[in-house]
């Protein structure tokens, strides 16, 4: 089953307080894992303090804003900071503890010329996580959307946004990982999604960044009809490029496919499987014109090389600590921002897997843009909107044209002329009084007492000052009033649990 959780909170600390407050069991399973996990690598009792004080120290330098929102995941499932840091770094705490990771990750990407890119990934990793993982919807304060498949108290990892871009994720090995913590791949891979406008903004960032563990994280790209993709090849010595072949294919596994990088790969003697799952992916997928995400799945479905296929399943004669499995198979609609995770490896997986079509695909809706007022006199609103509560006109006001374009901070207030009818009854503050319908808008202050002493005497006010209090400690304080129509309004003082100082 995959599980899927969307945030309602888009200030990073408040989102990451309510994910951590949501699934505090979980991110502590996840942290009791990657605890024994760095215990096992070390071969003894790893400083989960030392190394998350290390990861915080470059992820609030390299992404303030995901370190804020780690910094919420911690508070909301009752955790220290450093354990969730610590965890975000899971790969360069495991490199830096000597650890040997399972590289069984496969990604395929097929460009085709006037359709929406292929883009598909087997995600191998221990099979002791296997229930740690799911799909986060993760809206920003902006209206853009991201959206990530990643494990419990890991901001990222696999994914994509709504500008056209999405990222796989891939484990690389150098012999020059492991020294000191850099900045967190996982983190990396989440904030190339958050913040990037376009490929070249994802390709600066990258490049830009100063890691201890190695990783390529392959960027795919539509937009306008266009569409590219490139792997990212992150190492402490540098970074290095791989490209699609003349056909638009991209295969990577888990060895470096640039240089001089290729020169200093542990994996080739640690992991060889990597080279041919690459071969077998390139052979059964190069110049096929009828590439999608099912054909590509057809052709991970290989079991030949037992733990080290691209379908890997558990060796039971195995010791838990080295059983391994394809936990998820995801595939990329970058064109419409969606994704789809299955549950197992591409053997499991259904006939038609494929991205999210248009029957099954999330409306993409962004912030409010406008709302309108109809009224029998538009001066008079205007007067009140715009002389009395100070709101400034969001396009110039023509009286004699009858409307109006008020400016509401984060949406437009439209007012426009009506001769039809009454004016509905008015509204009162308790909710079970009022007939079913639209009811108010709240404007949001920093201190009620002066938003009262400004407006006293020039509003009529609904009711006295009501506060309102929501059992995870979150409270409100507010009083509503209403307009020269008898439209009701709120002026509001939030306090949100959480949110940070």
């Amino acid at each position: 089953m995959t599980r899927r959780f969307r945030s309602t909170q888009v200030r990073p600390r408040d989102r990451g307080y309510e994910f951590g407050s949501a699934h505090a069991e979980q991110v502590g399973a996840s942290v009791a894992a990657y605890r024994q996990l760095f215990d096992r690598a070390a071969g003894s009792a790893v400083d989960l303090d030392h190394w998350g004080t290390l990861a915080l120290e470059r992820i609030t330098a390299a992404a303030p804003a995901i370190a804020d929102e780690i910094a919420g995941i911690a508070d909301g499932a009752g955790l220290p900071v450093t354990a969730v840091a610590a965890i975000n770094a899971r790969t360069e705490v495991l490199a830096a503890v000597g650890g040997v990771t399972p590289s069984e990750c496969s990604t395929v990407v097929r460009l085709r010329d006037g359709d929406a890119p292929v883009s598909v990934q087997a995600w191998d990793w221990f099979a002791e996580l296997a229930d740690l993982w799911f799909v986060w919807e993760i809206p920003h304060e902006n209206g853009h959307l991201t959206t990530t498949v990643t494990e419990y108290g890991i901001v990222g990892k696999i994914g994509v946004n709504d500008r056209g871009l999405g990222v796989h994720f891939n484990i690389l090995h150098h012999s020059e990982d492991g020294n000191g913590i850099g900045v967190p791949v996982h983190v990396l891979a989440r904030a190339v999604l958050d913040e990037s406008r376009d490929l070249n903004h994802a390709l600066v960032r990258l490049a830009q960044a100063k890691v201890s563990a190695s990783t390529s994280l392959t960027l795919v790209a539509n937009s306008g009809g266009e569409s590219a993709a490139v792997s990212v090849e992150l190492h402490p010595g540098g970074i290095g490029y791989a490209l699609p072949d003349r056909d638009g294919l991209l295969v990577h596994t888990n060895h470096f496919l640039s240089s001089p990088a290729n020169l200093h790969d542990t994996e080739l003697r640690d992991g060889p499987d990597t080279v041919i799952r690459f071969d077998m992916l390139r052979r059964r997928l190069s110049g096929r014109p009828d590439v999608d995400a099912p054909a590509v799945v057809e052709a991970m479905t290989s079991h030949l090389l037992g733990g080290g296929a691209t379908c890997c399943h558990v060796d039971p004669a195995l010791p838990t600590a080295a059983r391994f499995e394809t936990l998820a198979t995801v595939s990329l609609d970058v064109e419409n921002g969606t994704l789809t995770a299955h549950s197992g490896g591409p053997c499991t997986i259904p006939a038609d897997f494929a991205a999210p079509t248009k029957e099954n695909t999330v409306l993409k809706l962004k912030r409010i843009d406008n709302m309108d007022i109809l009224t029998h006199d538009v001066d008079a609103l205007v007067a009140f909107y715009h002389g009395v509560l100070g709101l400034a006109f969001h396009l110039p006001y023509e009286k004699e044209e009858e409307w109006a374009a008020i400016d509401m901070g984060n949406v437009t207030l439209y007012i426009f002329k009506s001769e039809v009818g009454e004016h509905a009854p008015r509204r009162t503050a308790v909710n079970p009084d009022n007939a079913p319908g639209y009811d108010s808008i709240a404007f949001e202050v920093d201190s009620l007492d002066e938003a009262e002493a400004a407006l006293d005497g020039r509003v009529e006010w609904v009711d006295e000052r009501i506060q309102w209090k929501h059992p995870s400690g979150t409270w409100y304080q507010y009083r509503p009033f209403f307009d020269p129509d008898g439209n009701m309004l709120y002026v509001t003082e939030p306090h949100i649990v959480g949110a940070g100082v």
